[in-house]
């Protein structure tokens, strides 16, 4: 910083410094007065007084009046010299600020020692006050959403209180809807006329500065359009030097093995450049259950660690939840934590829809299936029935199973449809006759230990899904069993049936699978992968902002959710049957209650679990999806003045000045 003063010739200079000697030697002129004749005693006191002032040589008396009349002087002086330093200002007319606040802007690692967040709301304030009256700010925050703060407003007040309410998140970061929405204030949009065949632009452009605050972990832009825009990234944070931190990225509990023992599984990402030595704990219910010390972790890598849990902590009648914890703390706490419950078994709701099939009615009586799952079998006219219309409508079931048949319309669950095809997305074709089974994929869940070798496949026709499908059982000619999604469910179709009903509407036997142990086994995959059972393992892929829904269970209309931080919302029955919780923004264990009994249902675990967001290096630079980006100047060289501050303290000082000589008349 430069400081600057105004130069003057020498003789202004000396007019200048005139001005305070001038001021001392006036309180030592000789005084005229007139003659009054007055009792003698009353004048003693300012007899003596004048005889010390007007006496030049006497030793100089201690007088306020005169000290803040140099002081307001000397203060004029320099205020007319317009003292000030080299400084900075922003140009431009508009402004747009797009404020990361997503999980990683919590770390600590900023000069000040502050939040990345709240150090970027400490710049971003420094600026709207640079800014000249006529400029336009908008502010922008966002982690996986966007959320206009501030539309664009000249009152830099206004504007400033918006900034002061932006929160931290625990969400993960994602810069593509703020730019969306920026993009959508500052350039516009087009519209065509059909008659005359016009392409016309709506509205004029609005240039714009936008100013990204962020530490760069967002996720990669594939396209934007910078139009009117002119983009600075400021990253906040250390950018030279990497902060140590060591976080929790995965974190799940296996299935139960047969003698009802889990696994739970962690994976831990160092970010910073240098090996990290931690150690991690173990707690169920609260309660320490297991814990590992000085895991050392390379720099930039990750590391795989688990814990056994017996069978008696896994079977629980209640639910428990179970967390794992960085015993080290570090400048981000966020990825230090990672939940899962265990939460009692429940039964699911199975719908079969066939015909003279007593096959399924053998492999759903096992004590397996009668443990885990409520399963009724109806025929094909059920279909057309009331009841299954209103219930598939309302999710009342977690899986149906049809055979030879599917509905104009596919229930809200999931399905196994046999021998026939879904109406929307599915394609068949090349009828094959018989048909062997090629490969079958033993790896998925649904195939886990089903041997289908040896099966035998009279008719089938080769299926092909909608996107996304995976096919899991193939014959020569094609894939006859395919998994796909639909709608936040999944359809899994096979090419062919158990039993075929001929020409003469008599049942006729397909294939010989159901005589196979593999058959039930299958059921049993399908039922517990597709059918919704509740394990012993609850939520693990749950983020926070994540929409929660709660499934209808024993007539309940009501359920109360009980946040990590002991906020309590009462939740109704929807139309679908189920509950819906949009309040899962903090990380941890949600509490889910019957409020009329007080009975804990279940338990719900929240986790953040983002590799990136635990990644706390800087980026220095940040790729908006096109192929250069384009920097500006939007802040010039500019004088910063001193002057109106000091000629503020000189007016304040004569005013103390005029208060003190006022009251000593006066008294």
């Amino acid at each position: 910083m430069n400081f600057i003063w105004n130069t003057l010739p020498w003789w202004g200079w000396l007019t200048l410094l005139a001005v305070p000697p001038l001021i001392f030697l006036l309180y030592f002129l000789k005084l005229r007065r007139n003659p009054v004749e007055v009792p003698s005693t009353w004048l003693w006191a300012k007899a003596i007084e004048d005889m010390h002032v007007n006496s030049l040589w006497q030793k100089l008396r201690k007088n306020l009046l005169m000290l803040l009349q140099i002081l307001f002087a000397l203060l004029l002086l320099a205020t007319c010299l317009r003292p000030g330093c080299d400084g900075t200002e922003l140009v431009g007319q508009r402004y747009i600020f797009l404020i990361d606040n997503s999980a990683s802007m919590s770390a600590t690692d900023t000069p000040s020692g502050v939040s990345r967040l709240e150090f970027a709301k400490q710049e971003i304030r420094k600026s709207i006050a640079q800014m000249p009256s006529d400029t336009s700010v908008m502010l922008i925050s966002f982690s996986d959403q966007a959320n206009v703060v501030q539309s664009y407003t000249r009152n830099k007040s206004e504007a400033l209180i918006r900034l002061r309410a932006i929160r931290q998140t625990e969400r993960s970061s994602d810069l593509n809807e703020a730019l969306v929405a920026a993009a959508g204030l500052a350039n516009p949009g087009r519209t065509s006329d059909r008659e005359s065949s016009l392409d016309v632009q709506v509205a004029d452009a609005l240039d714009a500065v936008l100013m990204i605050y962020s530490d760069g972990g967002v996720r990669k832009v594939p396209r934007f359009e910078q139009g009117q825009l002119s983009p600075e990234y400021h990253a906040v944070g250390s950018v030279e030097d990497p902060p140590a931190n060591v976080g929790i990225v995965a974190f799940s509990i296996s299935d139960p093995a047969e003698d009802g023992s889990a696994q739970v599984f962690a994976r831990l990402q160092n970010s910073d450049d240098e090996t990290q030595s931690i150690s991690v704990s173990l707690y169920v219910d609260d309660q320490l259950q297991d814990a590992e010390a000085e895991i050392m972790i390379d720099a930039g890598q990750t590391k795989s660690v688990s814990f056994d849990l017996p069978a008696s902590l896994v079977k629980v009648n209640d639910p428990v939840a179970v967390r794992l914890k960085i015993d080290q703390d570090d400048i981000y706490l966020l990825d230090n934590l990672a939940y899962s419950v265990l939460n009692p078994p429940g039964k699911s709701n199975v719908l079969v829809v066939s015909r003279d099939n007593p096959y399924f009615r053998f492999a759903c009586s096992t004590e397996l299936i009668q443990k885990q799952a409520k399963v009724e079998f109806h025929d094909w006219e059920f279909l057309k029935e009331k009841e299954y219309l209103e219930k598939s409508v309302l999710g009342d079931w977690d899986l149906v199973i049809f055979e030879g048949i599917v509905p104009e319309v596919m229930p809200r669950c999931n399905t196994l449809v046999m021998g026939a095809l879904p109406k929307i997305g599915w394609k068949s074709s090349g009828a094959n006759s018989p048909t062997p089974v090629f490969d079958f994929d033993s790896a998925h869940p649904l195939m886990a230990s089903v041997q289908m070798g040896s099966v035998t496949i009279v008719n089938s026709n080769n299926l092909e899904g909608p996107k996304g499908s995976l096919s899991l059982i193939e014959s020569s000619d094609g894939p006859i069993g395919v998994l796909a999604p639909r709608d936040g469910f999944q359809d899994f179709v096979m090419g062919f049936s158990i039993v075929e009903v001929d020409s003469d509407d008599n049942a006729v036997i397909n294939s010989d699978w159901p005589k196979k142990l593999s058959f039930p086994i299958f059921i049993q995959n399908v039922i517990a992968n597709l059918g919704g059972a509740l394990r012993y393992t609850g939520d693990q892929n749950l983020k926070p902002g994540d929409l929660l829904k709660l499934k209808r269970n024993d007539g309940v209309d009501r359920l109360e959710v009980e946040s990590p931080g002991g906020k309590k919302e009462s939740l109704e029955s929807q139309k679908e049957n189920s509950f819906l919780f949009s309040g899962t923004e903090q990380s941890g264990i949600y509490r889910v209650a019957n409020p009329d009994t007080g009975n804990l249902q279940r338990l719900v675990a929240v986790n953040l679990l983002d590799a990136r967001e635990s990644n706390l290096t800087v980026r220095e630079k940040l790729d908006l999806g096109y192929s250069e980006f384009k920097q500006i100047r939007s802040r010039v060289p500019a004088r910063k003045e001193w002057w109106p501050w000091l000629l503020a303290v000189a007016l304040v000082l004569l005013m103390i000045e005029w208060l003190i000589y006022n009251r000593r008349v006066l008294i």
